[in-house]
């Protein structure tokens, strides 16, 4: 393509091209930078067979520790009720999950834990993406400093927010009700 031809394709897409031409031109964009980035070598791609391998051996592993997490923990409910009696249920799964903690459900607390600015800039994207204001040129941004970024977004969001934000989608709540409780969760009134 010479000069005059891409300066030509930029002027349209800056001066005529209206929103809906712009999404359909950033999903050819993307397309386009995914079909390069496959790296086959005799039609085998080296970087997805890797990352396929590696999930793989991550669930075993998961699995296995799970499994040896639950057989450690069987056996030392079992030696409380024999030297502790007297200790109800509830007592016994408070003094195993104190012994015996279980380290992934603590890392996932403590990768959750973002500060209540950043938690708050996230939603305000997520929702300006949702509810279809949020500019192509910041949804490509965002795509290309965050790949998958609304999936991203979401999965750090507490639990509470995301409900709220559920129910604002689905129309169940207005915006003000919305931006009440967020706020109200994030503790910045």
């Amino acid at each position: 393509m010479d000069r005059e031809e891409l300066f030509s394709v930029v002027n349209a897409i800056l001066n005529d091209a209206t929103d809906a031409d712009v999404e359909v031109i950033i999903e050819a964009l993307k397309r386009r930078a995914k079909g390069r980035n496959t790296g086959t070598f005799r039609g085998i791609n080296p970087e997805k067979l890797a990352k396929e391998s590696a999930g793989m051996i991550s669930k075993q592993m998961s699995y296995s520790i799970g499994n040896i997490r639950k057989m450690i923990q069987d056996f030392a409910v079992d030696i409380i009720r024999k030297e502790a009696p007297e200790l109800n249920e509830e007592q016994i799964a408070e003094l195993t999950d104190a012994w015996i903690p279980d380290g992934g459900r603590q890392q996932k607390r403590e990768q959750q834990e973002l500060p209540p600015e950043v938690l708050l800039t996230m939603i305000k994207q997520f929702l300006s993406y949702s509810s279809g204001s949020m500019s192509p040129s910041e949804q490509m941004e965002l795509e290309n400093q965050i790949p998958d970024w609304q999936r991203t977004y979401w999965q750090r969001m507490p639990d509470g927010i995301r409900s709220v934000i559920t129910l604002y989608l689905k129309g169940s709540i207005d915006s003000d009700e919305c931006w009440d409780q967020i706020y109200a969760d994030l503790d910045l009134q």
